[in-house]
């Protein structure tokens, strides 16, 4: 195996404040069922970043983590977030809030409040949120009421902090450089050799972080982005943002060439964002009935299949690995 740099990727992250609201590193496993089903060599590892330990699990326990750190040293004693009313960060926004003690407010951009609550509605509602449906109004439409809400708390004397973007900014991000580096000290553990880590590819702020990560700990493994959502011109130039804004942030490999480090698949968006495919709604049932674990249809179905087809078609040489990145509650308002 390759040498990593994981005490240099160490100290740059140690220093951002950050909350410890999960609990890591999440489990690496092999899929073993999964692979002889597939009837491949290669070995197939998931990464389980939907066990993250806070409210449903998933990725943006990660994110919130420097995003809530920032708010907190900064004196911020109320957090809005925004999105769906199924969105899996304003749920983990609320549960982190309540480890953290700090009031939360979540503005869901779609009709009145549901009177039957299932998946993440109902979450929210357990978990206590103050909800605010303001209609079914755009994304953009959406923000500039978040912004207008915390400009009325702050004119009371509160000390309102707005996540944004969906918590895919470039400090959100620096919670996949550290899985990163968590991911490549696992592997020296485990005396793993990994070639291969297959990540979804969204709003772009989970795959830019882990593009950095692996640049910056020198992995071993090359970083496969899945596209859930845009055409993969689009993706690049997210990434690139991302990844120039990362540097800027860090001080950190302001002159890197990440084009070795990533490759951008979109073979297996669909028609984009929400819209699931016939392949991945299988892979639900596939990865369920081999592996006991669950996927949903939007997001980390479409990263899994494209990983699989991947090495069926013997485009993947190497050991491999699946980024689980959670949403299971999103699944019970989606069959």
């Amino acid at each position: 195996m390759l040498s990593v740099n994981i005490e240099h990727t160490r100290e740059v992250l140690e220093e951002f404040p950050r909350l410890e609201l999960g609990t890591f590193p999440t489990p690496l496993q092999p899929m073993k069922n999964l692979q002889t089903n597939l009837g491949t060599s290669i070995p197939l590892y998931i990464k389980r970043d939907d066990l993250t330990g806070l409210g449903p699990g998933g990725n943006k326990t990660r994110n919130l983590e420097y995003l809530l750190g920032k708010a907190v040293k900064q004196g911020s004693d109320v957090i809005f977030a925004s999105g769906k009313s199924q969105s899996n960060l304003c749920t983990l926004a609320v549960s982190a809030c309540r480890k953290s003690d700090l009031d939360c407010v979540i503005v869901h951009n779609d009709e009145a409040e549901p009177e039957h609550k299932v998946g993440n509605q109902l979450l929210n509602q357990l978990l206590g949120a103050d909800l605010r449906y303001v209609g079914d109004v755009t994304d953009k439409e959406r923000e500039a009421l978040v912004l207008r809400y915390a400009q009325e708390l702050e004119d009371q004397g509160r000390h309102p902090y707005v996540i944004q973007n969906g918590a895919s900014t470039a400090l959100g991000a620096l919670g996949y450089v550290h899985a990163a580096m968590e991911l490549c000290q696992q592997c020296q553990e485990q005396n793993l050799d990994l070639k291969h880590l297959f990540v979804p590819g969204g709003n772009g702020g989970l795959a830019a972080g882990t593009i950095f990560g692996a640049a910056l700990t020198q992995a071993p493994f090359h970083v496969h982005v899945i596209t859930v959502e845009h055409e993969k011109e689009k993706l690049k130039e997210i990434l690139e943002t991302f990844l120039r804004e990362i540097a800027e942030l860090t001080g950190q490999l302001q002159t890197y060439d990440f084009s070795s480090v990533y490759t951008i698949h979109e073979e297996y968006r669909g028609e984009g964002w929400g819209k699931s495919t016939p392949e991945c709604v299988q892979q639900i049932y596939d990865l369920a009935q081999s592996e006991g674990i669950f996927v949903e249809q939007v997001y980390t179905s479409k990263t899994l299949y494209g990983m699989l087809d991947m090495v069926r078609k013997g485009l993947v040489e190497g050991s491999a690995c699946y980024l689980h990145t959670g949403g299971f509650s999103a699944l019970f308002s989606q069959f």
